[in-house]
C-alpha cells in the first residue's frame, strides 16, 4: 500500500513539474506580446504534424491565419521551441534580403551541418562555408549553362513522350508517376554525367531508388526532423544509406572515367572536376565526400520539386481545357518547326504565366526559415528575435492570402501581380539563400509541357478524388489520372 501511495505521489510530483515547466516554456510569446495560436501542452502547435494528420505546409496556413489579417508576424511553438512566422512582406525582405547578414542560416539539418543523406552540402551548410561554397557552385546553374543542357533535356522529353505513345487506349497515369520519371532521367544526366531511361521498367533501377529515397513514409518523417526538429537527426542518422549506394558508384565512375579520357560534356561533372583539379581552400576542399555531397544535393533538391510542378501543371490543364489550348496555340505559333531552344522558350509569355501560377499555388518549397546569429529589433514593433530564435515563411499563406490575391484558392494564369518579383521568388525560398537551381527547375518543366501539350489532349480520371496527399512532405497530386489523346497536328 506504501509503495502504490509512493509511486503515486511521484507521478504526480512529475506531472505537476512537467505542467509548470510547460507552462513557463509556452509563455516565451506572451510575455512578449506577441499572439500564438492555441497550444498544446507537449507538442505546442504542431501536434497534426507529429500525427501526421496534416502537412506541415497547412500547419503552418493555420498558423498564419490564426493572426489578425494585418498583424506583421505571429509566435507559434514546435514542442516547446519558440518560433515566429513572418506574414509582412517587408518584413519577410527586410529579413531574408536586406538582413541577411543576421539571417543567413537555415535550421534545416544536424548540427554538424549535414543533410538528410549524411553528406554537407548547400542544403544545410552554415556561414561562413555556404557563401564560399555557393559561389563556386553557381557557374553550374548560369544561363549559359542551361543554353548547353537544353538538348539533353530535350532527349529526356522525347523518352517520355514515347511512354505515353505506347499507353494502351484509356489507361490512366499518375502525373508525378510520370513526372517524376522524366526528372530522374535529367537529373541524372547532368548531375551524375549518364543517360538512363526511367521508363523502361527492366533499366529504371535509379528512378526506383529515388521513390524509396524520398516519398516512402521513413523519408517523410526524415525529412520531418531535419526540417523542424534538427536536434533529434543523429536518432535517424542517416535512414536511406543504401538507397544512396547505386548513386554513389554512378558518380564515382562518372568522375573516373571522365578523369581518364578527358571528355567534356557540360554538365555538372564537368564543373565539379575543375573544382577539384583547382586551387582548394581549408573552409571546405572539393574532394572525396564534399564532391559527392553536390550531386547528391541535386537530387534531393530537384527531385520531389520539379516532380510537383510538372505534375502539378499537367492536373491544372487536364482540369482546365481552355488554358490548355491556349497554352498549345501558343505552342504552335513559337515552337513549330523550330528548335527547343531556351531562347525559343523564354519567348513563350503565355508558358511564363501558367508555371508562375503554379508555383504560386502548389510552391516546391513550402516554407523557409531563417536563425537569428545575433539579439534583431523589428522596426515599428518593438520586438527583439533573440539570437538562436528561427523564423519562418510561409509561401502556401503568403500567396494565397487574399489581402494580396483576389480568388487565391483558383488557378488564374492571366492573373496580375502587384508585386510580382517578390511572390515569384517565394516558391523556391527568397533573397540570397533561395534554391541555387530554380531556373533549370523551371525549364525542366516548361520542357516537360511543351513536349506534351504539342502532341496532346489533356483529360482525367476520377476528378472528385482530393489530390493533396496527408503522407507526404509537399504537395503531391493523388489518385488522379491523367489520359492523353492524340492530337491531329495536320490541322
Amino acid at each position: 500500500m506504501e509503495y502504490i501511495i509512493y509511486c503515486t505521489t511521484v507521478l504526480a510530483i512529475s506531472v505537476s513539474l512537467f505542467y509548470i515547466y510547460a507552462k513557463y516554456k509556452l509563455s516565451y510569446w506572451r510575455k512578449r506580446g506577441v499572439k500564438t495560436p492555441p497550444t498544446h501542452l507537449i507538442f505546442g502547435n504542431f501536434k497534426d504534424v507529429v500525427t501526421l494528420k496534416k502537412r506541415p505546409a497547412e500547419v503552418l496556413c493555420d498558423i498564419y491565419n490564426n493572426a489578425d489579417p494585418n498583424d506583421p508576424y505571429i509566435g507559434f511553438y514546435i514542442f516547446h521551441k519558440p518560433m515566429l512566422l513572418l506574414r509582412d512582406p517587408d518584413l519577410i525582405k527586410r529579413i531574408m534580403i536586406t538582413d541577411f547578414d543576421i539571417f543567413p542560416n537555415r535550421r534545416f539539418g544536424s548540427r554538424d551541418q549535414k543533410d538528410v543523406t549524411d553528406l554537407e552540402s548547400l542544403l544545410a551548410m552554415q556561414q561562413p562555408k555556404w557563401k564560399y561554397v555557393r559561389s563556386k557552385l553557381t557557374s553550374a546553374f548560369t544561363g549559359q549553362k542551361l543554353k548547353i543542357i537544353t538538348p539533353s533535356i530535350v532527349e529526356c522529353g522525347k523518352l517520355m513522350l514515347n511512354y505515353i505513345d505506347n499507353l494502351p487506349t484509356g489507361v490512366g497515369v499518375e502525373p508525378k508517376d510520370m513526372s517524376s520519371r522524366y526528372i530522374v532521367d535529367i537529373l541524372n544526366s547532368y548531375a551524375f554525367g549518364i543517360a538512363t531511361n526511367s521508363f523502361d521498367e527492366k533499366t529504371n533501377v535509379l528512378w526506383k531508388d529515388c521513390v524509396k529515397l524520398f516519398c516512402d513514409l521513413q523519408a517523410i518523417l526524415t525529412f520531418l526532423i531535419f526540417f523542424f526538429i534538427p536536434e533529434w537527426s543523429h536518432l535517424i542518422r542517416p535512414l536511406k544509406k543504401r538507397t544512396l549506394e547505386n548513386l554513389k558508384s554512378v558518380f564515382w565512375n562518372s568522375i573516373s572515367a571522365r578523369e581518364k579520357t578527358g571528355s567534356k560534356r557540360g554538365d555538372f561533372i564537368d564543373v565539379l572536376l575543375t573544382l577539384k583539379n583547382g586551387e582548394q581552400n581549408p573552409i571546405y576542399k572539393f574532394e572525396g565526400s564534399n564532391l559527392l555531397a553536390h550531386p547528391i544535393s541535386v537530387m534531393v533538391a530537384g527531385f520531389e520539386a520539379t516532380t510537383d510542378a510538372l505534375a502539378f501543371c499537367l492536373y491544372e490543364l487536364a482540369r482546365h481545357p481552355d488554358h490548355q489550348d491556349t497554352l498549345y496555340n501558343e505552342i504552335q505559333t513559337y515552337v513549330s518547326n523550330k528548335e527547343l531552344t531556351l531562347d525559343v522558350i523564354n519567348e513563350m509569355p503565355f508558358l511564363d504565366s501558367l508555371v508562375i501560377e503554379i508555383l504560386r499555388l502548389y510552391p516546391p518549397l513550402p516554407m523557409t526559415d531563417r536563425i537569428a546569429t545575433r539579439d534583431y529589433k523589428i522596426e515599428n514593433t518593438g520586438l527583439i528575435i533573440e539570437k538562436g530564435v528561427a523564423v519562418y515563411m510561409s509561401a502556401n499563406s503568403i500567396n494565397q492570402d487574399p489581402k494580396y490575391f483576389s480568388d487565391p484558392q483558383n488557378f488564374i494564369p492571366t492573373r496580375e501581380y502587384e508585386n510580382k518579383k517578390f511572390h515569384e521568388s517565394l516558391p523556391f525560398g527568397i533573397g540570397p539563400r533561395s534554391c541555387i537551381g530554380q531556373k533549370m527547375a523551371i525549364i525542366m518543366t516548361k520542357i516537360g509541357l511543351i513536349t506534351i501539350i504539342s502532341q496532346y489532349i489533356l483529360s482525367y480520371k476520377q476528378p472528385n478524388e482530393d489530390i493533396k496527399s496527408i503522407h507526404t512532405f509537399t504537395n503531391v497530386p493523388d489518385k488522379f489520372r491523367l489520359l492523353f489523346q492524340k492530337r491531329d497536328n495536320r490541322s
